[in-house]
């Protein structure tokens, strides 16, 4: 039969199940285990910015496998996907063959396929590795999380997901793997070509593309099975909660900040280190992006203007700019100043501020660049939950990677605190191209600033699931979000849902909470005795709705900045998914 374009369909077959969705393969489960996460084929540009797609035909027969032709919108690419299903005494095989023709030629970073494993029952679990030339060899999933590739010149791979055997052979090229959770992504990913090879690459009009994955998934009699993650209850202290702010991003903080009542302020200078006017007066990271080849001036120019605005710094960071761009951990660095030099330069000029160490854009460049605990008094990286994937479900998976995101830094911090800057669901800055995606028609595209879930119930629900993890990882500070600007959280004529749920974060600051479920789970409650008769928050991150029982309201849109000090007691609420609610009952 023919599917609809663009809605997912559904492939079960001799004990495998999948999600169909635009041509790729989703949550592929084997007795009712997910054992892969996704089989896709995604075309990334010079920037790694991934190109949409549109479905010229989609075949699916959802006993045996479909068939997917689809093209670049750009038109540079055309490509036919086909996947077959069949069973072989006690294992069933899944086969995908891919073919790419390059309608004119184009510059690619990548083409092919990609899989990514999940986590649950991998982490830390053994592999077993055969290479191009033959050689096997036995190595494991990654515990802590990877800067490097951890596994490299694949041609096939096979592991035990709990009582799964999975085994997968590639064949059209070499093959390698990268530990996703270093993007904050649930999943490690095999993906070609390897990124030792000059990259962006051409393809020339006519080329072809041909790769094969098969994967063999048989069950198996296991001890020890590693269980799914439970969902339990846990006491922790909410992190305070932080505002970035940054002129050339944000312009000028909105008016009524002051109603959200937050702990911090993170200002970003660059350049000439010119100190914006009208900025709330709040406690302040002062976050500092040296140019040119004289930092000590640099610092000092900063101190002066921040001084000449009455500002005293508490907390100061400070990046070379190049250091804004990531770099592989085994290729070339930039010359000059690294990030721990700049440390006694900022004692000097801030004698007062606590000095950090770290990032100013993701998880993944401070992996890659740890600070030195000894040097250091805090420690800072951002998150952004579209870097390879923007829809829904991704992003949602992307708050099963941040345990470990946290559990990893605490350790390549020292123990120093964990006080992060912005994590969103949008980016801020692209560490891996020239800029962040384009994205005037508000859809869902990975590496952009302009993300239409920003000002929805979406990212209040997200925030939520951010800060349960947060809480629950012993962070000290994290920004929910900018003071304005596409990553902010209100326009003209509303305050975002993003507001209210920023507000209510601010009341339980510094607060003892208890928190149950996760994002696995689906519904996550954080219930306390906070400020402003907020007695906690909750959040639906799952697919169906779910009842929250006693006293609350529904997180939207609304006209009054100040919505939580006057929204009253609330009662019981049906919460859809991905939507988020106000707890105003009397804490336990």
């Amino acid at each position: 039969m023919t599917a609809a374009k663009d809605s997912p369909a559904f492939l079960e077959a001799h004990g495998l199940t999948a999600v169909v969705e635009s041509g790729s393969l989703r949550r592929i489960s084997f007795g009712g285990r997910e054992v892969i996460r996704l089989i896709d084929t995604p075309i990334r540009d010079a920037d790694w910015g991934t190109l949409p797609t549109e479905t010229l035909r989609m075949e699916m027969k959802p006993k045996a496998g479909f068939q997917h032709d689809f093209r670049t919108k750009n038109g540079s690419i055309e490509g036919c996907l086909t996947v077959s299903v069949v069973a072989s005494g006690h294992t069933t095989q899944l086969v995908a063959d891919l073919v790419l023709t390059a309608l004119r030629e184009c510059v690619v970073n990548r083409a092919g396929f990609v899989v990514l494993h999940p986590l649950d029952g991998v982490v830390g679990a053994p592999l077993d590795v055969v290479s191009p030339d033959g050689v096997t060899y036995q190595t494991r999933f990654p515990k802590q999380i990877s800067a490097a590739q951890p596994v490299m010149n694949i041609s096939a791979l096979s592991h035990n997901v709990g009582d799964v055997r999975v085994s997968l052979v590639f064949e059209g090229e070499i093959f390698e793997m990268e530990d996703q959770r270093n993007w904050t992504d649930a999943s490690f990913k095999t993906y070609c070509r390897p990124l030792s090879l000059p990259r962006p690459y051409t393809l020339a009009e006519g080329a072809q593309v041909r790769q094969r994955i098969t994967a063999t998934l048989a069950g198996v009699t296991q001890s020890g099975r590693i269980p799914a993650s439970a969902a339990r209850s846990q006491s922790a202290v909410m992190p305070e909660i932080c505002l970035a702010h940054e002129v050339e991003l944000t312009g000028a903080p909105h008016p009524h900040l002051s109603t959200i009542a937050p702990q911090e302020l993170q200002l970003r200078l660059h350049g000439d280190m010119t100190v914006p006017a009208d900025l709330p007066d709040l406690p302040m990271t002062v976050e500092l992006v040296l140019e040119g080849d004289d930092p000590e001036a640099a610092i000092r120019q900063a101190q002066v203007n921040l001084a000449r605005a009455g500002i005293a710094a508490h907390r100061v960071i400070a990046l070379p700019q190049p250091y804004l761009n990531s770099h592989q951990p085994q290729g070339s660095w930039p010359e000059g100043p690294t990030p721990m030099d700049l440390i006694p330069l900022l004692r000097s000029a801030f004698p007062e501020a606590q000095m950090g160490g770290g990032m100013l854009t993701n998880f993944t460049e401070f992996n890659r660049c740890p600070p030195d605990p000894a040097l250091i008094d805090f420690a800072s990286f951002g998150t952004t939950a579209i870097v390879h994937a923007a829809d829904d479900l991704s992003v949602v998976e992307s708050l099963e990677a941040l345990p470990d995101v946290i559990a990893s830094a605490q350790v390549l911090g020292g123990g120093r605190a964990l006080r992060l800057g912005l994590m969103s669901i949008a980016m801020r800055s692209n560490p891996y191209g020239s800029g962040v995606v384009p994205n005037p028609n508000g859809a869902r595209l990975p590496m952009a600033m302009f993300d239409p879930r920003q000002s929805d119930e979406f990212a209040a629900a997200f925030a939520f699931g951010i800060a349960a993890a947060c809480a629950r990882g012993g962070v000290a500070s994290f920004a929910p979000a900018m003071t304005s600007g596409p990553l902010g959280m209100a326009d003209q004529q509303r305050f975002w849902p993003l507001w209210h749920a920023t507000s209510a974060l601010a009341a339980l600051a510094g607060t003892p909470v208890d928190i149950e479920g996760s994002p696995a789970s689906g519904l996550v409650v954080i219930r306390g005795k906070g400020r402003r008769g907020v007695a906690g928050i909750a959040a639906n991150l799952g697919a169906t709705d779910v009842r929250i029982d006693g006293p609350a309201l529904r997180i939207t849109s609304r006209k009054s900045p100040d919505w939580i000090d006057t929204a009253g007691r609330g009662s019981d609420v049906i919460l859809p998914a991905m939507t988020a609610a106000l707890l105003t009952g009397s804490a336990p």
